[in-house]
């Protein structure tokens, strides 16, 4: 098997040391060799197939010398009767006529072995591992090595400190040949490599046996979650996001399927998950949901161009539902769609009394387990006609396709609100003064609709103008010398169409969530006051559960979730990821990869989402923090996607590039409200500019065109 795919590799271009393959007693020729030093190698018929892969069962023996390969054939031979490995693994061994490779010696300055897929079953994660010296002492652990991760999409990072000089340039070409071995073989491979002045040879290829197949195939992807979780969380945030999708995805689930769901209950728990410390959507579980809709054939792909994924392969781990089934969810979707809009404003009415109510209660109450019991009473409350919105969104999903480059130019939604408001307060501020009882006044009932409408405001760590109100009076401050638009008289919203209609009230249930998330943070800083202060954030739900019920510590799994988030901050964000199962993920110290600038593209295509074109300098934003609003003014925002808590800085923008987004993300709508070009979903873009770059931006046709590189 080994000698056979160095020969498929050879023959397709791959760099391969002139070999030959020799039964032990037969005469050597040398005359096609280069070199005058040879590597022998074992090629035994069960070696590198597909179950089992006999790695470092057999002897090698390197450098050897004209005179004494006869004798090193032979003791590689005599290595094949050992077969403990075999019994191990309960593999019948048969008898077959040994043979060995004889290879030109590579004198390797680096060595190393390519993993096209994560052998712990991350399957679009390629593993580099590279040592110095000779591939036998890396596999062999008796040199130090340093282990790159290189994703699909582009992320990259590597493991460790740079324990010796590895020219980064090189890991690049070894992802582009484990790319190419990998599509030649058609399967993840294991390929070892050598580099030898300047050059990347393959010593040998085979099948990764590690990868269970028969495994789910589960597909993480951030494309649209990242709006409302943008960066790391924190961990109860995390335990938080999959409790509130499992409650609400079950509530769906009876709503719509009766009885049925007892074949769909699995998945529930499966709608969201957390890899390196982001929020993703399982959307493998998703496709699952969708398949029951009717059309769903019709439906997923509109779905997957809404959320941004449309290009990705999909999956499914539930067999096809039965005409029960699809008939039954048919007339409760069609029912559920029909009365969608006055279920949505009788939930908006609802909220707004429940508010009142539980924020009066949270004021009163101080002792932690009462606090807890309140969390939990507003958990139940809350979620259990929250599967509206879904319901809602997926009529909005397919109203908004259906109303194509007609939506670019809705204006007037929601998510105008806010603005408006703060402009008011501007205004105020600039007019009356900070002390005046006017500006107090405003400045009140702005922070309690929309004071927890920010960046990152479904993290409850999150710190927002109601936690921290002098940070409102610091952003007024900043942006009172900035030309103000107000409107004049009540703000009324016209547009009568389903998809102005769905898309609005999509956007007031998420103010209704940012203020729901708000009650919550409110909640747990009390209980933090009480217990371990803004350690609380380290721990799970269940984790503050025992702490408060039954006085556990938890000081060393806070100090280890302290050093991880360190640990994720430095892992760039990856988009998706594809795993088998629930493969145990370790992280230890990484570093992002910088990529070659020599790979920038001066024309980059997305999707054009608001309409007009534009151009003028970027300013590139990694934390919207750090930058102020004069910084922004006029220049055109790059950045991995934006939230509610960005419209200050779209604002005074001239148009909006991000790296993640759809016709229906928050980038989106707020540029069409603005009316800022936007295009969005550009891969690579963060990579491919830099701050000072002029560009021209087409948000009808969806491309950025580089026109100037600072």
């Amino acid at each position: 098997m080994k000698a056979d795919n160095l020969r498929i590799l050879s023959e397709n271009g791959f760099s391969v040391p002139k070999f030959q393959v020799v039964n032990p007693n037969e005469d050597i020729d040398f005359s096609h060799f280069e070199s005058e030093l040879f590597a022998v190698r074992s090629n035994d018929a069960h070696e590198d197939g597909g179950k089992f892969s006999y790695a470092g069962q057999f002897l090698t023996v390197l450098n050897v010398t004209k005179e004494n390969v006869k004798k090193a054939v032979l003791a590689v031979a005599d290595s094949y009767k050992i077969r403990y490995y075999e019994k191990s693994l309960g593999i019948k061994s048969k008898n077959n006529i040994a043979s060995v490779i004889i290879q030109d010696m590579v004198k390797a300055s680096y060595s190393g072995v390519i993993f096209t897929s994560n052998p712990k079953g991350i399957l679009n994660d390629m593993v580099i591992v590279v040592g110095k010296g000779l591939g036998e002492n890396v596999v062999g652990d008796k040199e130090e090595t340093v282990t790159y991760h290189c994703y699909r999409e582009g992320a990259s990072y590597k493991e460790g400190s740079d324990i010796f000089l590895f020219p980064e340039y090189f890991v690049k070409e070894l992802e582009k040949l484990g790319k190419r071995i990998e599509k030649l073989f058609n399967k993840p491979m294991d390929i070892e490599f050598a580099i030898e002045d300047e050059k990347i040879y393959i010593l040998q290829a085979r099948e990764i046996t590690s990868l269970d197949f028969d495994l789910p195939v589960r597909i993480l992807d951030n494309s649209n979650i990242a709006e409302s979780y943008p960066g790391v969380c924190k961990k109860l945030t995390r335990s938080f996001a999959k409790e509130v999708y499992t409650k609400i995805f079950t509530r769906l689930g009876n709503r719509a399927l009766g009885k049925s769901v007892k074949y769909y209950k699995d998945l529930f728990p499966h709608m969201v998950d957390d890899f390196s410390g982001r929020m993703y959507y399982e959307i493998s579980s998703w496709y699952d949901i969708l398949r029951l809709l009717p059309l769903s054939a019709w439906i997923i792909p509109i779905w997957q161009k809404m959320l941004g994924v449309e290009s990705e392969k999909i999956t499914f781990s539930k067999e096809k539902p039965n005409i029960y089934i699809k008939s039954r969810l048919l007339f409760s979707f069609l029912y559920l769609m029909a009365v969608s809009q006055r279920k949505m404003r009788d939930l908006s009415t609802f909220f707004k009394k429940e508010f009142r109510y539980f924020d009066k209660k949270i004021e009163k109450e101080d002792e932690p387990k009462k606090l807890y019991f309140l969390f939990k009473e507003m958990e139940e409350i809350f979620f259990r006609e929250w599967d509206l919105t879904l319901i809602n969104d997926m009529v909005s999903f397919l109203s908004t396709y259906f109303a194509g480059d007609k939506v670019k130019k809705s204006l007037s939604l929601e998510s105008k609100k806010p603005a408006e408001a703060l402009n008011d307060l501007i205004y105020t501020y600039k007019r009356f003064g900070k002390k005046s009882p006017k500006y107090i006044e405003k400045k009140k009932r702005y922070i309690k609709y929309y004071g927890d409408r920010t960046v990152g405001e479904l993290k409850l760590e999150t710190r927002t103008f109601s936690t921290n109100p002098e940070s409102l009076d610091k952003l007024v401050e900043e942006r009172k010398n900035l030309p103000i638009k107000r409107t004049k008289g009540k703000y009324v919203y016209k547009r009568k169409s389903l998809a102005g209609l769905s898309t609005n009230n999509r956007e007031i249930s998420r103010l209704n969530r940012s203020r729901l998330f708000g009650l919550m943070r409110k909640l747990i800083d009390k209980i933090a006051l009480k217990t371990v202060g803004d350690d609380i954030y380290h721990l799970s739900l269940e984790q503050v559960r025992d702490m408060i019920f039954h006085g556990k510590d938890f000081g060393d799994e806070i100090n280890e979730e302290k050093n991880m988030l360190l640990v994720y901050k430095n892992i760039p964000t990856i988009r998706r990821v594809e795993l088998l199962g629930n493969p145990d993920i370790d992280f230890c110290d990484v570093q992002a990869i910088e990529k070659d600038g020599d790979e920038r593209k001066d024309f980059l295509i997305g999707r054009g989402v608001s309409s007009g074109r534009v151009s003028g300098e970027i300013i590139k934003i990694t934390d919207m923090r750090k930058v102020s609003l004069k910084d922004v003014k006029d220049k055109i925002i790059v950045t991995y996607s934006t939230d509610p808590g960005w419209f200050l800085l779209l604002d005074v923008a001239k148009g909006i590039l991000a790296e993640r987004g759809s016709l229906l993300s928050h980038t989106a709508i707020v540029a069409r409200e603005l009316k800022k070009p936007a295009v969005v979903g550009i891969r690579g873009l963060m990579n491919q500019v830099e701050s000072g770059d002029m560009v021209e931006i087409d948000g009808n046709r969806g491309y950025c065109k580089i026109v100037k590189r600072s």
